[in-house]
């Protein structure tokens, strides 16, 4: 990511665009024959858009990953409160049409076909093949242990997204175009949590609609903890990530720097608006990535010997700190800036709240299921039932059981399904990803590449606590890092 590179009135553009779709969404939640326009209207756009330009079509799928969560920003409604996700009926669309002029370019061109020959050119075939045979094998264990076929679709579905990955190598989409989503997407999560910290900490008239509107496009959480607003999006995971990109590139941002031209302090201003909403966000999981993410760097640093840069990192780093108590501090009313330490230690040091017990106490039971079948799995859709202290489980149940196929830790949900080969080729595909931005890195010396590896350390840390490595927010990332870290150059 070369911010320096981008033109910043596109980017105001293109911010301009997201918050009319987001303004659209709000409108559409009040009106829902205005939502039914709209979300139609926005497929059409998509189909269109992936019979004439295939390109631009899978940049607005893989923006509409980045700034849409779990993908409800816009939806169809059904009966019963359920809904259809525009991401869904997008994506599907996307890779039917995709699919078609595949097959026509390979019965016309065959093996000049420009698409086979860029899959063909795709270094790292080998380690998707591995993770995607062990997938299939976790379906067909779900269908020898029996497991529920709707638990079985909804607990594969998000796997599906790595076939995007077959159109990205396809129509080679750049490394300017991945970058400017990233950036743009993550500028304006940072704006949406710093306006939603504003609005309900300030207790404005219209909190509970907005608060009403998040809970139905399901964009988050939004809680409030001893008087602090605590705005947690699913997608504040790229922010990290841009974050981290940031960072690493931020030795190139002193190059043309003036103190007295303000273009000189957006990259430290929008790294103030990272950092505010990975702290609003008021995360454990993504703190610990960044942690991790952080210590690693310090670790590239020593064994290339960096050290006269080591201080214009520190440097970004700090005013970027700086900047982010500002913008938090300019969000929130003065008595919720009291709490404001009380909330950072509260959320490092408190292990008695609802959310954490809950978790500990799946663990045995997990253990316990995963050592049925530890080498294969049971398969995709397979339950765990415990005892859960979440306050919507009680109401259900007064001894708090609970069964789900769904879990926060990551790599044991994993290891469950698919078994510990499963578990080893994801990380197979993440080591081998690694090692080779490492050697473009080394080659080039361009800490774009180094971005590449945060943002992957980052990720496999959070999947420890959070599941992402196993959803599409964190599959489009690897899935997109793979890509250009292509060692054929395909990018």
């Amino acid at each position: 990511m070369n911010f320096l590179s981008f033109d910043y009135k596109t980017i105001l553009k293109f911010l301009l665009i997201i918050f009319t779709i987001e303004l659209f969404s709000f409108v559409g939640f009040l009106n829902p024959l205005f939502l039914k326009i709209i979300f139609l209207g926005a497929i059409f756009l998509v189909v269109f858009l992936a019979i004439k330009k295939p390109r631009l079509a899978l940049l607005i799928v893989l923006a509409e990953l980045v700034v849409g969560s779990k993908g409800y920003l816009l939806y169809w409604p059904l009966n019963e409160g359920n809904l259809i996700s525009w991401r869904l009926i997008a994506w599907s669309a996307f890779m039917l049409i995709f699919a078609i002029k595949f097959l026509w370019q390979l019965k016309k061109d065959k093996k000049n076909s420009v698409y086979l020959q860029n899959i063909k050119n795709f270094s790292f075939i080998k380690p998707f093949l591995y993770l995607a045979g062990v997938l299939f094998l976790g379906l067909i264990s779900a269908f020898i242990y029996r497991q529920g076929i709707l638990n079985i679709f909804l607990d594969f579905n998000n796997w599906l997204y790595f076939l995007l990955l077959i159109p990205i190598i396809a129509l080679r989409p750049s490394r300017q175009e991945l970058s400017f989503i990233l950036l743009v997407g993550a500028i304006w999560i940072s704006l949406k949590t710093l306006g939603l910290l504003f609005i309900f900490s300030n207790k404005l008239l219209i909190s509970p609609t907005v608060y009403e509107w998040l809970r139905r496009t399901l964009v988050g959480e939004m809680t409030i903890l001893d008087g602090w607003n605590r705005v947690f999006i699913q997608s504040q995971s790229f922010v990290v990530i841009a974050y981290l990109f940031l960072v690493a590139k931020s030795k190139e941002f002193y190059q043309k720097w003036r103190f007295k031209k303000i273009i000189s302090w957006l990259p430290f201003i929008v790294g103030g608006l990272f950092f505010s909403t990975i702290v609003i966000s008021l995360s454990r999981s993504f703190w610990v990535g960044l942690l991790v993410a952080a210590l690693s760097f310090l670790l590239i640093i020593i064994l290339r010997r960096d050290f006269r840069n080591i201080k214009r990192y520190l440097t970004f780093f700090i005013v970027s700190v700086l900047l982010a108590v500002l913008f938090i501090f300019l969000a929130i009313p003065r008595d919720s800036q009291q709490q404001f330490d009380k909330q950072i230690a509260g959320r490092v040091g408190n292990q008695e709240e609802a959310a954490v017990f809950s978790r500990w106490s799946l663990l045995p039971p997990l253990f316990k299921e995963i050592m049925k079948n530890p080498v294969t799995g049971q398969g995709f859709g397979a339950t765990v039932t415990y005892i859960s202290s979440d306050p919507r489980v009680l109401e259900k149940s007064q001894e708090g059981l609970y069964t789900t196929y769904a879990f926060e830790w990551g790599y044991l949900d994993i290891w469950l399904k698919t078994g510990i080969i499963g578990v080893l080729a994801y990380l197979f595909l993440l080591i081998s990803l690694i090692l080779a931005a490492w050697r473009l890195f080394i080659n080039t010396n361009d800490n774009f590449y180094i971005g590449i590896i945060l943002g992957i350390i980052f990720l496999a840390t959070t999947h420890f606590f959070t599941p992402y490595l196993n959803h599409p927010l964190g599959i489009g990332f690897i899935i997109a890092s793979s890509c250009l870290i292509c060692k054929n150059k395909v990018y």
